[in-house]
């Protein structure tokens, strides 16, 4: 590819150069004008004849892949993305109600247990002041401090408006090594490391889908352990999408088993959309492990 951009109907003429079909101009205009060359690059990699292949890419095509092939594999992807973010938000209202539920009843008389260096690591409670500066910006927290002369807001309404990272970081603050355990054992996890990294592919997972960014060829940078509950007895799942999944599918299931059941289907519905094109299908399984 060269390095200085290229008008959509060059970069309509370039592709088909590249052996990518392209029957409707006009069409392909709109898609790329929309979408981008540059993004939807990210979804023709995986048709190139050289996939999964980096080095020395020529970003020729496979035999018979079309503009209407790759931007099926946009869609499933942003249909992607929608659904898990729908549930992976179940999961973070969930963790953040069991950890303003068990720690303000262990600390009864403590609203702001969550600033206290004794419950919490006196370094997150220094930098915990930056935080609050965003919380506060809510209007109901703002409020809060109208109607009561405080520096915190109670924890019940300081975590409501703290984001799930921040929750995250919350938690891992929790001096108490069993009340960390308590909350990790509510989730059906008896390991706080094992926990931890669950939450941690949920997290990276959830800010992919948050921020648009490219999701069927996620592959974590941290193996997910094969010591908790999901079965990840598949090497490839321990990095792959599919096994982030399942890690979601999990924990929806603590929140719901009705709303696993929602989760299964739907995506199942997603992946069976796909089964028509087997290029498409097979891009699929490849980069994420989804059958």
């Amino acid at each position: 590819m060269s390095d200085y951009i290229k008008t959509v109907p060059q970069q309509i003429e370039h592709l088909k150069q590249l052996g990518l079909a392209v029957p409707d101009d006009e069409k392909a205009s709109e898609i790329l004008s929309d979408i981008g060359f540059y993004r939807l690059g990210f979804y023709m990699f995986p048709f190139e004849k050289n996939y999964p292949v980096k080095a020395g890419r020529d970003h020729t095509f496979k035999p018979k892949i079309s503009m209407e092939t790759v931007l099926r594999l946009y869609y499933f992807d942003f249909e992607l993305r929608h659904i898990l973010l729908k549930y992976i938000s179940r999961i973070e209202i969930h963790l953040r109600t069991t950890i303003v539920n068990y720690m303000s009843a262990k600390h009864h008389n403590n609203d702001n247990w969550f600033v206290d260096d004794r419950i919490v690591s006196p370094s997150y409670c220094r930098t915990f002041g930056d935080i609050y500066d965003r919380v506060r910006l809510s209007p109901y927290v703002k409020w809060h401090h109208h109607n009561h002369p405080c520096k915190y807001a109670p924890a019940w309404k300081t975590l409501e408006f703290m984001t799930i990272g921040e929750i995250l970081d919350l938690y891992d603050a929790i001096s108490n090594v069993s009340s960390r355990l308590e909350i990790s054992k509510a989730h059906g996890i008896r390991s706080i490391s094992t926990f931890d990294n669950y939450l941690t592919a949920v997290r990276r997972v959830r800010n992919r889908c948050a921020h648009g960014g490219v999701l069927f060829d996620y592959a974590a940078s941290e193996a997910l352990t094969t010591k908790g509950p999901v079965d990840l007895s598949s090497v490839p799942d321990r990095t792959n999408l599919k096994g982030a999944i399942e890690v979601i599918k999990y924990l929806t299931g603590i929140v719901s088993v009705n709303r696993l059941a929602d989760l299964e289907q739907e995506l199942q519905q997603l992946i069976d959309k796909c089964k028509d094109n087997d290029a498409l299908y097979t891009a699929v399984q490849v980069a994420s492990g989804l059958k």
